[in-house]
């Protein structure tokens, strides 16, 4: 009897993990499948960098950028909005800025992308703030960030060259950063339908939302090389190449897919 509860109980936990792992498995699909259904405006939306419009609830949340986001969508225009509640993620973002891609056939493969924000660097405050310990330093910080947003970048389109575009554009195209009262990154963007070439409104479009990385150049590791005699007295240098390069999260990018059905079809 003991013997066969030893049997029954070996049996049971040789069987667990792989059910785990098949309930795991089943669930990241379900959520890979998962069709977010863009909500219907009347009324057209204010690209400002604010969530008014948007009764501040974006309903959908990606844990690896922590960015919350919802669409919408009118006859003419797809509406996006995203807030970025990681602040460290701001400078990553002021760095590189944020690519959303777009591909009318519901596929992963990145079409239609618009890179937003893009900082000038070049414009520089004349009174620099050397401290945000305050609201009002914060504030100020902030505005200055705002301010050196002046254009986007643009890929991929079919009736618009690829390369950075004015915000006052004439392709329908409109984008715009802000931040709530808790201090994080709120970012708008519109798009039209004719920009997409959207003919079938009834199949899902996905969708491609990436924190940019830097792509850096590998180092070369000859296994013959002599550490020892290496230049300049370093044994894991040669020329400032790294024989075995570190690898710093805050280059990577970090992005996430998702597909959306719209809610209205597009104009004829």
């Amino acid at each position: 009897m003991k013997t066969t509860s030893i049997r029954s109980g070996i049996i049971f936990f040789s069987i667990l993990p792989i059910f785990l792992l098949s309930h795991l498995t089943t669930i990241a699909q379900s959520k890979a499948d998962q069709i977010i259904n863009s909500k219907r405006v009347n009324n057209l939306i204010k690209i400002d960098g604010k969530l008014n419009d948007w009764a501040d609830s974006l309903h959908n949340y990606n844990e690896n950028t922590r960015f919350s986001y919802d669409l919408k969508n009118d006859t003419g225009m797809i509406y996006l909005a995203i807030k970025s509640q990681d602040k460290q993620n701001l400078n990553r973002i002021v760095a590189r800025g944020i690519s959303f891609s777009f591909n009318k056939e519901g596929k992963k493969k990145q079409e239609e992308t618009l890179i937003y924000p893009i900082f000038d660097k070049s414009r520089t405050d004349k009174k620099p703030v050397r401290s945000i310990d305050g609201p009002e330093q914060k504030t100020r910080l902030q505005d200055e960030l705002l301010t050196k947003i002046t254009k986007l970048y643009v890929s991929g389109f079919t009736n618009i060259k690829d390369g950075a575009v004015s915000l006052n554009n004439t392709y329908g195209i409109s984008a715009a950063a802000g931040f709530d009262q808790d201090n994080h990154l709120i970012i708008e963007i519109a798009i039209p339908f004719n920009q997409l070439l959207i003919t079938d409104p009834l199949s899902p479009l996905a969708c491609f939302i990436e924190i940019n990385g830097i792509k850096q150049p590998r180092a070369v590791y000859d296994p013959n090389r002599n550490l020892r005699n290496s230049r300049y007295g370093n044994q894991n240098r040669d020329y400032g190449l790294d024989r075995r390069p570190t690898i710093d999260k805050q280059t990577i990018a970090t992005g996430f897919w998702f597909k959306f059905a719209l809610s209205a079809r597009p104009k004829a």
